[in-house]
């Protein structure tokens, strides 16, 4: 059994579901392509399609799977950005960078948080940590673009 953590969105706790062997495998498809059919999925995992269907359903409210995205293989940029805040505004800067990364970190040491990014390109990319820079509260930022 896999046990999958699952951050609620005001930051203060997380909670645990636990998620067994078939709902691993039918995650696993889904991270590959999400728009595989349950009745594929049913077959690759031994269940039936309205099996399958609970299932994710499940994943769906507890959490365990949070949206259904789409991927693009174009020349996109990402990368993470490192935000230093004032104390007191940690929390409320976390809450505004959800609304724009593709995931938020909270960091020990020189920096409080830490959104990973992405953009369709470079311009696009420095928009938004011009954005991150000018939210109340920020004090500084560093960018880390991923290199391809």
């Amino acid at each position: 059994m896999t046990s999958l953590g699952v951050e609620d969105r005001t930051m203060k706790k997380v909670s645990v579901r636990v998620v067994d062997d078939i709902d691993s495998q039918i995650l696993s498809i889904l991270r590959e392509n999400a728009r595989t059919k349950n009745v594929e999925i049913a077959r690759r995992v031994n269940l039936t399609e309205g099996g399958v269907r609970a299932r994710i359903a499940k994943m769906l409210k507890d959490g365990v799977i949070e949206k259904f995205t789409v991927v693009t293989r174009s020349n996109d940029v990402s990368g993470l950005i490192l935000i230093k805040t004032q104390l007191d505004q940690m929390r409320v800067v976390g809450k505004r960078l959800r609304e724009m990364a593709v995931a938020i970190y909270e960091t020990s040491g020189e920096y409080d948080l830490a959104a990973e990014m992405r953009a369709d390109n470079v311009e696009l990319f420095n928009n938004k940590v011009d954005e991150i820079r000018s939210f109340p509260g920020v004090i500084d930022t560093m960018t880390l673009i991923k290199m391809t």
